[in-house]
C-alpha cells in the first residue's frame, strides 16, 4: 500500500490531473490557439523573412521574438490556470548529474542512428531542406553567436518546454490519464511539431516528426525531465550552425 500511494505521489508530482472542465476547456483552445499562431509565425519567418531573420534590423527577427513571446505567454497563462507546478513541466528534480549527460549522449546518439536510416527515406518523399539562407554564416563569426543564443533560447529551450512537456502533459490530461494516454499525447505531439516545420517541405516534416518522437519518448522514459532534451536539441543544432559556419 505504501509503495502505490508513494508511486501515486511520484506520478502526481510530474503528471498534472485536471479535474475542473473549464480549465480542460480552456488549455483545449489554448492548445489550438498556439497551433495556430505557432505556425503561422514560424512559416511567416522562414519563407517570407528567412533572409532577414538574424538581422536585428528587419521584422523577420522581430518575428522569431515575438512567436517566443508568444509561445512563452500561452504556456505561463495554462500554468497558473492549470495550478500547474514546474515539475509537471519538466522541471523535477533529476537523479545524478551523470544521469542527466547519460541520457543527453544517448538521445544525441540515438537521432544520429535513426536519421542514418530515416534520410533515405525522406529523400525519397521529398527534397532536402533549404538552408540557402543560412549561408551567410559562413566565416561570420558574430553572426553565428548570434543564431546560436537564438537557437539554444528559441529552439532548444522553449520547443521543449512547450512541445514537448507542456504539449505532452495537456495532451495526456485531456485524454483522461490512462495507461496508453501519453504514448498517443508522444504520437500526437510529434505530428504538430513535424508540421511546425512545413517550410521545410515534407522530407522536413517526416524527418522532424521523427526526430519530435524520440524526444517525446526520452521524455516519457526520463521521468518527464526536459534537461537532457535542451542539452541534446542544442547541441545537435549548434552542430549543424558550425558546420554551415566552418564551410
Amino acid at each position: 500500500m505504501k509503495i502505490f500511494t508513494r508511486r501515486r505521489y511520484q506520478e502526481n508530482f510530474v503528471r498534472p490531473f485536471i479535474r475542473d472542465e473549464e480549465v480542460q476547456v480552456i488549455l483545449a483552445i489554448s492548445l489550438m490557439i498556439l497551433f495556430a499562431g505557432h505556425f503561422v509565425m514560424q512559416y511567416l519567418g522562414h519563407t517570407w523573412f528567412k533572409e532577414s531573420f538574424l538581422d536585428p534590423t528587419n521584422p523577420g527577427f522581430w518575428l522569431i521574438i515575438t512567436n517566443a513571446v508568444f509561445i512563452t505567454a500561452i504556456l505561463l497563462l495554462n500554468k497558473q490556470a492549470g495550478g500547474w507546478a514546474w515539475s509537471q513541466l519538466g522541471f523535477a528534480p533529476g537523479p545524478k548529474w551523470w544521469h542527466t549527460v547519460l541520457i543527453t549522449l544517448g538521445t544525441i546518439i540515438l537521432i544520429f542512428v535513426v536519421s542514418g536510416f530515416v534520410r533515405p527515406l525522406v529523400t525519397a518523399v521529398g527534397d532536402e531542406p533549404d538552408i540557402s539562407h543560412l549561408m551567410v554564416l559562413q566565416d561570420n563569426l558574430p553572426l553565428l553567436i548570434l543564431a546560436l543564443i537564438l537557437v539554444w533560447v528559441t529552439a532548444a529551450f522553449l520547443q521543449e518546454l512547450v512541445f514537448r512537456a507542456f504539449l505532452i502533459n495537456s495532451l495526456d490530461a485531456l485524454l483522461g490519464r490512462t495507461d496508453w494516454s501519453p504514448w498517443w499525447a508522444v504520437i500526437f505531439s510529434s505530428f504538430i511539431f513535424g508540421l511546425m516545420h512545413a517550410w521545410q517541405g515534407i522530407g522536413g516534416i517526416l524527418s522532424t516528426a521523427v526526430i519530435g518522437f524520440i524526444f517525446g519518448a526520452v521524455f516519457l522514459l526520463n521521468g518527464r525531465r526536459i534537461l537532457p532534451l535542451v542539452l541534446a536539441h542544442g547541441i545537435l543544432d549548434s552542430i549543424s550552425l558550425y558546420g554551415i559556419y566552418a564551410m
